[in-house]
């Protein structure tokens, strides 16, 4: 595998960001790679998979790009009072990237996943762009972002300026609202993954949208275990995740 650390200027942000791409060893010429984009969770940044886990060692039997990008403290949200960072990273990111890497244009080769606060990235990203993304992953995903305000204090001035005063409930950034349209519409739904250790925080979280799925008569795969909200976890879920992903693609 190879590593690229790069940096560019978002016009979106109007600030210099930083991703890390990981790369098949030897990019064959003329050939297009699917992709997988990776997200990190709250207080975390685009080092993290790469620091505490082994993803690119368990990348060495696949041809595969991975983009690992910065999402700071932004639940990939484009805030109400402050930053595009959901465009930035859904919109902006995938078309800078296409001009420079050979990322497929093919949606059965676009993947997003995530941990926590990142799972929920992946899933608006790819309920926001079902045209685009065909897999969607979630490991202990902090999906509903009106619990979390209600029952952490120390994040509600942050909330505040993400998402405003007003509930999430029925809006963007509501994933069971996007479900919901991209059934009115008759989109494609992507593949849904869903992943949480029983002794996680967010387990109750995760099982509700485990719920709505069947309520909506989605397909979805679906894994637990004994586990808390911690790497060990994490470590483990994505060797499934590349797994699955290789699978579906096939």
């Amino acid at each position: 595998m190879g590593l690229i650390t790069y940096q560019f200027t978002s016009k979106m942000l109007e600030l210099s960001v930083t991703v890390n791409v990981l790369i098949p060893g030897e990019l064959k010429e003329g050939k297009k790679y699917p992709v997988l984009y990776l997200l990190h969770g709250y207080m975390g940044n685009h080092s993290d998979w790469i620091r505490f886990t082994s993803i690119e060692r368990y990348l060495w039997e696949y041809d595969l790009i991975v983009v690992i990008p910065d999402g700071h403290q932004s639940y990939y949200t484009d805030f109400k009072h402050g930053l595009p960072y959901f465009t930035h990273l859904a919109v902006e990111l995938p078309e800078h990237l296409g001009r420079l890497l050979p990322l497929s244009n093919d949606r059965n080769d676009h993947s997003v996943c995530g941990l926590s606060m990142g799972g929920y990235g992946a899933m608006k990203m790819a309920l926001t762009y079902p045209e685009y993304f065909a897999r969607v992953g979630s490991f202990s995903g902090a999906l509903d972002p009106d619990r979390i305000r209600t029952n952490i204090e120390n994040r509600k001035g942050l909330f505040q300026a993400i998402f405003g005063d007003e509930p999430v409930k029925g809006t963007p950034n509501d994933l069971k609202h996007l479900i919901e349209t991209i059934i009115e519409q008759k989109k494609d739904m992507p593949d849904f993954y869903l992943a949480c250790g029983t002794e996680d925080f967010l387990y109750p979280t995760h099982e509700d949208f485990k719920s709505f799925l069947e309520q909506k008569h989605i397909k979805f795969t679906h894994y637990e275990t004994k586990g808390a909200h911690t790497w060990a976890f994490w470590d483990m879920i994505i060797q499934r995740y590349l797994r699955y992903i290789h699978q579906q693609g096939r």
